[in-house]
């Protein structure tokens, strides 16, 4: 049976109190939504009461904290609508923004459509940025390429059909910090079709609580345990190409100089892969990489930074 019509629109939610209430009234009443779910991933803040609030008790889910991959999967899991929007629990939908995301759908896996970064200040005054969004140049001649190397917008933005979700298998619980940008790739992956839709669709909250911020070791990390499977991807079908080993190597460098201001060992196998790949490695890692070995990672860092190469 083919799955029914309309969005079921997923809400992974962790001690998100404070936006919650305002994530879900813009969600709420959106024509096109035909189911929402809010996955508490083992809140201590009252998340799940406050949902319970807009929501039936069934469609409110409660589990033991378990990552923002697990809880988006378990949102797929409990939900049967043709389309899936993934919602984060301090980001927000303009109106009527799931009705055109649809008008443009018969033809795409992926519908795409702009958003705003919404900052606030001390004062709780909030600030719109200007509108951002896909780079389709770069998307139609290589999708997997340009989502590797610089293509990405919020989850709140895309609108993914069902049956490539269930093709992806899922949000990837070993890259927390960067599931949402490898959903999009793996989407690429697996052939996806993406149109964009014309307007402003979310509202992605820029916050100092946001994981990249908090943990940016762990961010860096994430970002070369996906350069070397996406590397791996490439390499198992044979579409490992001159342009795209480019763009490995710029991202392999940019995590190895990310590692080495957290002073974190994995700038050596980030130096490592980047060498690996037979191209001639940037100017900042060959001088950190016999530095770090040498005088180690720390002092190596600080000795970049006077020579202004940090």
């Amino acid at each position: 049976m083919p799955p029914p019509p309309g969005v079921a629109v997923v809400i992974p939610c962790y001690n998100a109190g404070r936006t919650l209430a305002q994530t879900l009234e813009s969600a709420i009443d959106q024509p096109g939504l035909a189911e929402l779910v809010v996955v508490d991933d083992g809140s201590s803040d009252g998340s799940a009461e406050i949902a319970r609030r807009y929501l039936p008790a069934d469609r409110v889910i409660e589990g033991p904290n378990r990552g923002v991959s697990a809880a988006r999967n378990r949102g797929i899991a409990e939900t049967s609508s043709e389309w899936l929007l993934f919602l984060d629990a301090d980001d927000l939908l303009t109106p009527g923004t799931i009705e055109r995301r649809l008008a443009v759908a018969e033809e795409a896996d992926v519908v795409a459509c702009d958003y705003q970064d919404l900052s606030t200040d001390e004062q709780d005054t909030a600030t719109l940025s200007q509108a951002r969004g896909i780079d389709w140049p770069a998307l139609r001649q290589d999708a997997e390429r340009a989502i590797a190397s610089h293509v990405w917008i919020t989850t709140g933005a895309l609108l993914y059909r069902r049956r490539l979700v269930e093709a992806i298998g899922g949000f990837r619980p070993d890259l927390p910090v960067i599931q949402d940008a490898r959903f999009m790739f793996d989407a690429a992956f697996h052939g996806a079709r993406f149109v964009p839709s014309a307007h402003i669709g979310a509202r992605y909250r820029i916050t100092a609580q946001s994981l990249s911020r908090r943990q940016p070791v762990q961010f860096w990390r994430d970002v070369l345990r996906n350069g070397r499977q996406i590397e791996a991807l490439w390499r198992e079908r044979g579409t490992l190409t001159s342009d795209r080993i480019d763009t490995l190597c710029d991202l392999y460098d940019n995590a190895g100089r990310g590692l080495l201001r957290c002073r974190d060992q994995g700038f050596f196998e980030a130096s490592a892969a980047g060498r690996t790949l037979g191209l001639r490695q940037s100017r900042h890692t060959r001088i950190a990489t016999p530095l770090a070995r040498l005088l180690g990672l720390r002092a190596a860092h600080g000795l970049l930074s006077m020579m202004g190469r940090p």
